[in-house]
């Protein structure tokens, strides 16, 4: 089996990572719920306590736990709607995969395996393990911009380095700009500042444009960060450098930070998601996780069809959908070698 044991120990989005995982490696595509039940109270059964430390009695039932599971598993649905790839059957005792996967739910495996990678917690990692190499990290970028339109109903500019393209950084710095109408790029750069600059930290721009065109509209920021380091990453640190350095005249607008991730959002002390979200903003700005990226990235490749819209690497979609489906096969292959 590719898939570790049932991580018990470990917070109901892990688990629900973990059973997904489970159904998209089993023969027909489905888990029985009730196993994730069995495995949790013959833990039980084998200790004092349950693995949380609730002394419970002997052969009572602890329903607690799988309903913490089915509600971490009816907010993904709750928030993704068709772009969630599972599904319960008829009876709710089934987590199925859908037979007919929506770009934006493939959008949201291509997270689920982004934010597993290496996972102990997940996988048996001498029987299945992948690589994240700088092009599919690259292409988290790419979901990046595409969400940051859908966020905003705008334009949105791929400028993390390197760049598709390959430009400089600031010819591209001015070109974008110019595009989105406020802002004058320095003629040349201050004393001081690198001579190289890649990105500035900056690896998304977004803005959604007025209908008369002019200043005082809403101004993204954004990073992207598929790595587990990314509680280290803010956005926020670099726009008085980022504006300041690189701009004769400052963008009138006010710009909005914004982070960009795969993962779920770990909860601590025993915050609901929305708790936790309320003390995260405050520090890295609006945070774009798995339950939001899929619906925003679908409505962002979307709005290319307005030809007033610029939404940049959208071509690049199928090679995502290519590379996911690459790995879900291997991971089939894994379950019955």
């Amino acid at each position: 089996m590719p898939l570790a044991q049932i991580p018990l120990d470990r917070d109901p989005h892990v688990i629900a990572d973990w059973f997904e995982f489970h159904v998209l490696c089993s023969e027909y595509s489905v888990g029985q719920l009730r196993s994730l039940q069995r495995a949790w109270d013959r833990r039980r059964n084998s200790e004092s306590s349950d693995p949380e430390g609730r002394a419970l009695e002997d052969g009572a039932p602890d329903e607690q736990f799988l309903e913490e599971i089915l509600a971490e598993f009816q907010k993904r649905m709750e928030c993704l709607g068709d772009h969630y790839p599972f599904q319960f059957n008829d009876t709710e005792e089934e987590l199925l995969l859908k037979n007919d996967i929506s770009d934006g739910a493939m959008l949201y495996l291509f997270c689920l395996f982004l934010s597993s990678v290496k996972s102990s917690e997940i996988f048996e990692l001498d029987r299945f393990d992948f690589e994240l190499n700088n092009r599919i990290r690259d292409l988290f970028q790419a979901c990046a911009t595409w969400a940051a339109a859908g966020a905003l109903e705008g334009c949105a500019i791929a400028f993390g380095f390197p760049r598709p393209d390959g430009s400089p950084y600031l010819d591209k710095l001015r070109s974008t700009y110019a595009l989105f109408g406020e802002g004058t790029v320095r003629e040349a750069p201050l004393p001081g500042v690198s001579t190289n600059p890649k990105d500035e930290g900056i690896d998304v721009i977004a803005w959604k444009p007025r209908n008369d065109n002019a200043a005082g509209t809403f101004y993204m920021l954004g990073q992207a960060a598929s790595g587990g380091n990314w509680p280290s990453k803010s956005v926020l640190e670099y726009f008085r450098p980022f504006h300041e350095n690189w701009f004769s005249e400052i963008p009138a607008s006010e710009p909005t930070a914004a982070l960009f991730i795969p993962f779920c959002i770990p909860l601590t002390g025993g915050a609901t998601l929305k708790q936790q979200l309320h003390v995260l903003t405050k520090r890295y700005g609006a945070i774009y996780y798995r339950y939001m990226i899929p619906v925003l990235a679908y409505r962002g490749l979307g709005l290319t069809a307005d030809q007033r819209l610029t939404v940049e690497r959208t071509t690049d979609f199928p090679e995502i959908a290519a590379w996911v489906t690459e790995r879900i096969t291997e991971l089939k292959q894994a379950a019955t070698a």
